[in-house]
């Protein structure tokens, strides 16, 4: 196994907020904080995600049937 290079990869967290009810989503925005690693990004857009649901609330978040989906690319900027 080649780990060569690996701590160079970078990761950028990417999230869309939709709604199930409406049939629509936001635009995708992309966290300004680039991660070291994958798991790193992931924990961050799990935690974020459950942050934004909080702040949306539940009787919101149940009347538009909310969902949110995030990934994490790779860059390799810094």
């Amino acid at each position: 196994m080649c780990l060569i290079g690996l701590s160079m990869i970078k990761f950028i967290l990417i999230i869309q907020l939709c709604s199930v009810v409406h049939m629509d989503c936001m635009k995708e925005f992309q966290s300004n904080i680039v991660f070291n690693s994958y798991y790193e990004c992931m924990h961050a857009g799990y935690a974020r995600s459950i942050d934004t649901l909080n702040n949306m609330g539940q009787q919101f978040v149940d009347r538009s049937k909310i969902v949110i989906k995030f990934s994490c690319q790779e860059t390799t900027g810094s």
